[in-house]
């Protein structure tokens, strides 16, 4: 196993990125949303700097979470392009609307099983 101050740790974690990516894409429809959805691999990392800076850890020692935390977020869309797409559309249409109005999103359910089940290995490996 990979010990949690090994520089292959960014590689995977630059991989995870790029998956989150490439999952998410496809299911928006417009340069705002993609641009948002672009963002949010920068946005954890600075979430993860900021915890780092805090209590004084190293940021490579915890890129297994950050990497979990991503790669959790791409497994809850596979096999729902399809749902995000029509909710993304139905979002960029009525953007004064609460989501709950708009159609079902069916990977949140799947999110809420798969973050657990990436997340709570990562810490455990990680402390």
């Amino acid at each position: 196993m990979l010990d949690t101050t090994s520089p292959l740790w960014w590689i995977f974690a630059a991989l995870s990125a790029a998956a989150f990516i490439a999952a998410m894409l496809p299911g928006m429809v417009n340069r705002r949303q993609k641009i948002f959805v672009s963002m949010g691999p920068a946005f954890t990392f600075l979430v993860l700097l900021g915890f780092a800076a805090v209590y004084d850890e190293s940021v490579t020692e915890w890129l297994p979470v950050y990497s979990a935390v991503l790669i959790a977020c791409t497994l809850c869309v596979v096999g729902h392009w399809k749902a995000m797409r029509t909710f993304m559309t139905w979002r960029a249409e009525n953007p004064g609307k609460p989501d709950s109005e708009g159609p079902d999103t069916p990977w949140v359910l799947q999110f809420v099983v798969t973050l657990p089940v990436c997340l709570i290995p990562a810490i455990l490996y990680v402390r």
